[in-house]
């Protein structure tokens, strides 16, 4: 079991921290309004009104030996960046901290956190690819340009193998697991002379572009 700390029980910050304790972890939740800490007594271990900017307060409520944190405190900025440098100061390495937008990104990534989440960009992102490729089933970003992609197995692909497909040879890609959605099996390091069959869908890792031109290929609309 670890530790969490939790700033802000907004939308963003209330489900990371129901999250997090329903897979059995220790979950201390900090909240300035006392309505907001009332609906959450029970769905986490500690919730707490109080003031995360606060170093003292913090180490009264055992932020000192969180393994980790998430800060989200909505569009206030400056509240993010003092309750960062509270938990830093405390000894908590592995601080995530929700942003509102790319400057607020930049802002907060210059004291040292472990990553910034922007919830609407990342679903934004994700819905775009989806929804402009019937062939890609779900979106996730790894980084500028490259993402990890569920599609459905393009018909030129139906009864060859991946050895034969040479993937990361004819278009800089790579197959990292695939699924039979009729028996609900995963091949997490899939077999390299297996056929592909109309029910499997692949787990792609790639450059965005990369993969855009093989699904236009592989449909034959390149």
């Amino acid at each position: 079991m670890q530790r969490f700390v939790v700033v802000g029980l907004g939308h963003f910050g209330g489900w990371a921290a129901r999250s997090l304790y329903a897979l059995g972890h220790d979950v201390i939740a900090i909240e300035r309004d006392p309505a907001l800490v009332d609906r959450y007594q029970g769905e986490v271990s500690v919730a707490v009104a109080g003031d995360a900017t606060d170093r003292d307060m913090l180490k009264q409520v055992g932020a000192a030996q969180a393994d980790a944190a998430i800060v989200s405190t909505g569009g206030d900025l400056a509240t993010s960046i003092l309750a960062t440098l509270a938990l830093r100061d405390l000894g908590v390495k592995d601080i995530y901290v929700k942003v509102t937008s790319p400057e607020a990104a930049r802002a907060v990534e210059a004291f040292g956190v472990r990553e910034t989440i922007f919830p609407e960009r990342e679903v934004a992102d994700r819905l775009a690819h989806r929804i402009t490729s019937k062939s890609v089933l779900e979106y996730v970003p790894l980084g500028p340009g490259i993402s990890l992609q569920e599609v459905a197995i393009p018909d030129a692909w139906l009864g060859k193998s991946l050895r034969q497909l040479q993937l990361p040879t004819t278009h800089g890609i790579q197959i990292v697991a695939l699924q039979d959605v009729l028996t609900g099996t995963v091949q997490v390091v899939p077999d390299p002379d297996r056929a592909l069959r109309e029910s499997d869908v692949a787990i792609v890792a790639g450059p965005d572009e990369a993969i855009q031109k093989m699904l236009a290929r592989s449909s034959g609309k390149d």
